[in-house]
């Protein structure tokens, strides 16, 4: 809060990182990947690494890695999500609880030279994404994603 707003009592709203640390304790898996697609879709790196663990958070963190993807990405919307404990996926050491989901949803693109990333493709598409905690009343976090 700035010297004004701490003399007047006016509060600088929230957030939305800050807003989803303090409830993603309790959040399941796919609300964890919903929040994650609405935090691209805002461009916040602080609110898309919220979402993610500390070792994926820590590959994507430098501006010239994820500024790339997140900038290239115009609208991303999850259509679908459902459990999929059968899929090819490794799991990630050192977290009790390990959930994969499979998220069915659509990227709209920055148009042209304002697309960063080449590798993104528009419209529906579908990923596996791998969630970890470390236990009960630990956050879900996204530990991987892909196919």
């Amino acid at each position: 809060m700035n010297l004004l707003g701490r003399i007047f009592g006016r509060r600088q709203p929230e957030s939305p990182a800050a807003a989803w640390l303090r409830r993603r304790a309790q959040a399941q898996p796919a609300e964890v990947v919903a929040e994650h697609f609405r935090a691209i879709e805002a461009h916040d790196l602080e609110w898309i690494l919220a979402t993610l663990t500390p070792e994926r958070a820590r590959l994507y963190s430098s501006p010239t890695t994820l500024d790339r993807r997140r900038l290239s990405v115009k609208a991303a919307r999850v259509t679908r999500v459902e459990p999929a404990p059968d899929a090819p996926v490794p799991r990630a050491p050192g977290y009790a609880e390990q959930q994969v989901l499979r998220v069915e949803y659509e990227l709209e693109l920055a148009p042209g030279e304002e697309r960063r990333d080449p590798t993104l493709v528009e419209g529906p598409q579908w990923a596996y994404f791998l969630l970890v905690r470390e236990g009960d009343g630990k956050p879900w976090l996204i530990a991987d994603w892909g196919r």
